[in-house]
């Protein structure tokens, strides 16, 4: 065994998957833990040779937070793999003197050169041999913040890579599949994938992070989805409203939610024919509305949101409590509406 390793992160996928990767490693996780309250109380009985640490975690206290007091109190390397490098953020995980600092999407290969580094780092340190290399290490780490910009271009350049490389197979395996419903299945999840991949397209650098202007991404998103499903020619969408330019962790999950009704009127609302699909973003007192309609022959009547549709209703409600909000349904004869209220989301307001 290569030493004990206790992961901290939200994200109970996440961790499972760093955990994967360590014990693959030769590692061994004692523990998982979502919060820093929690990993604070059970420090004393593991004693890990190391800390996995994200920063935005449950509960009041942040990963920074905790790395202070475990540098403080206890004598163990931290960590940090977090998804977001603000200048107010590095400027704290600094002064708590961490022993990596990666940043999501990360590679197998990143946590293991990092936790070898950590690890080794550390047992110098204890040691009080080999300053040089520790010194350098140290360098290596202060270089790798300043230049945090151009990790987060580079970053941004890979999900673009990355997303169009699933997209690819996932093509590439449709080719295969001789049932059409499970073929419809796999073109949703590329639709849905592609809906992300637009977004990295046209998102550009502001203020220290990415943004997009929403109505210009919905009219190329919704000209997409209309050659995807062959409606290109009997099927008009509009795109109307203000001028709504989103961040990134806001841009996703209502991209996500207008790909699924898009994709759903064009299955289901003009089966005998053609129609017309309208979508109108506004801003008022700090919040938006989306409003988007159909002229097709509304839901049917055994079919309820979200509870009594597919499984797309179901997530569609579920990315709409992620942005703080619900939708609202009419549906008649003459087509179907759905509202949607929903607040921007600033990713440091959750982990400060």
């Amino acid at each position: 065994m290569r030493g004990r390793v206790v992961i901290v992160e939200d994200e109970e996928l996440v961790a499972q998957d760093i955990r994967y990767i360590l014990e693959d490693a030769g590692y061994e996780v004692p523990a998982i833990f979502h919060s820093a309250e929690d990993l604070l109380e059970g420090l004393e009985k593991l004693k890990p040779d190391s800390i996995i640490m994200d920063i935005m975690l449950e509960g009041e206290m942040d990963g920074i937070d905790a790395a202070r007091i475990i540098r403080e109190k206890m004598d163990i390397p931290v960590i940090y793999l977090t998804a977001y490098s603000s200048d107010e953020i590095v400027k704290r995980a600094r002064e708590t003197e961490p022993y990596a600092y990666i940043l999501k999407p990360f590679h197998e290969r990143d946590i293991r050169v990092n936790l070898e580094m950590a690890l080794y780092k550390h047992e110098a340190k204890k040691n009080r041999v080999k300053l040089v290399r520790e010194k350098a290490i140290n360098e290596y780490l202060k270089r790798s913040i300043e230049e945090k910009e151009q990790l987060l271009r580079e970053l941004h350049h890979r999900v673009k890579n990355n997303l169009q490389l699933i997209i690819s197979l996932l093509s590439l395996q449709i080719r295969y599949i001789e049932d059409p419903a499970i073929e419809e299945f796999f073109r949703d999840y590329v639709n849905q994938l592609r809906s992300i991949a637009l977004i990295h397209e046209q998102a550009y650098p502001s203020s220290g992070t990415y943004i997009i202007n929403f109505r210009e991404y919905m009219r190329r998103l919704s000209s997409r989805l209309l050659s995807s499903h062959g409606r290109a020619s009997d099927v008009r969408v509009t795109v109307s409203g203000d001028h709504a330019e989103l961040n990134m962790d806001t841009a996703v999950p209502l991209a996500l939610i207008t790909a699924e009704l898009i994709s759903n009127s064009l299955r289901h609302a003009f089966s005998e024919g053609g129609g017309e699909i309208s979508i109108e973003i506004r801003r008022f007192n700090g919040r938006h509305r989306l409003v988007y309609r159909d002229n097709g022959h509304g839901l049917p009547e055994d079919v309820s949101f979200p509870d009594g549709g597919s499984f797309g209703f179901r997530m569609i409600d579920n990315l709409a409590g992620q942005l703080g909000g619900q939708i609202e349904v009419e549906s008649s004869d003459d087509g179907v509406v759905f509202t949607f209220e929903f607040f921007e989301q600033f990713y440091a307001d959750r982990i400060t």
